[in-house]
């Protein structure tokens, strides 16, 4: 089960590049980012649903109760406004960034959030320990984000 979800991993990370660019073709032909952006929400919502719906069907509880809404915390409702920023973010930077970089500059970005995560235990992550492989795996990852972007260059 493990290999598997590393797989899903994998191939949803391989396709972010492909979103970015899907979503930075769909403000280009709307001509408003946010609407593009929106455009991104609506597809989510209406795919999400449908997963839903077809999962839910046999126990017949298909949307979560407002008793359990409000048993979310109100920082928790920040995971939406984050994924939201991401689509927004990319919708801006992939035109002007490329994909390469877009993606390595992304990349170590979420290779310094995951460990933070990890060193604090974020909402949702048990604390874990951050040895000297590890960080020397965020080295490299840095050092792989500054080949791929190429700061430096034009």
């Amino acid at each position: 089960m493990r290999l598997l979800l590393m797989t899903a991993v994998f191939l949803v990370g391989f396709l972010q590049p492909v979103q970015a660019g899907l979503n930075a073709t769909t403000a280009k032909a709307i001509g408003n980012r946010f609407q593009a952006g929106w455009v991104n929400g609506l597809v989510n919502v209406l795919v999400l649903s449908t997963v839903l719906i077809v999962l839910s069907a046999r126990s017949g509880n298909v949307l979560p109760s407002v008793a359990s809404i409000r048993a979310v915390p109100w920082w928790a409702f920040l995971g939406g406004m984050i994924g939201a920023s991401i689509v927004v973010i990319h919708l801006t930077a992939a035109p002007q960034l490329g994909a390469g970089m877009l993606v390595a500059i992304f990349v170590g970005g979420m290779a310094v959030g995951s460990l933070a995560c990890d060193i604090w235990g974020f909402p949702g992550y048990s604390v874990m320990k951050v040895d000297g492989t590890r960080l020397a795996g965020l080295v490299l990852v840095v050092a792989g984000v500054l080949l791929v972007a190429r700061p430096w260059a034009r």
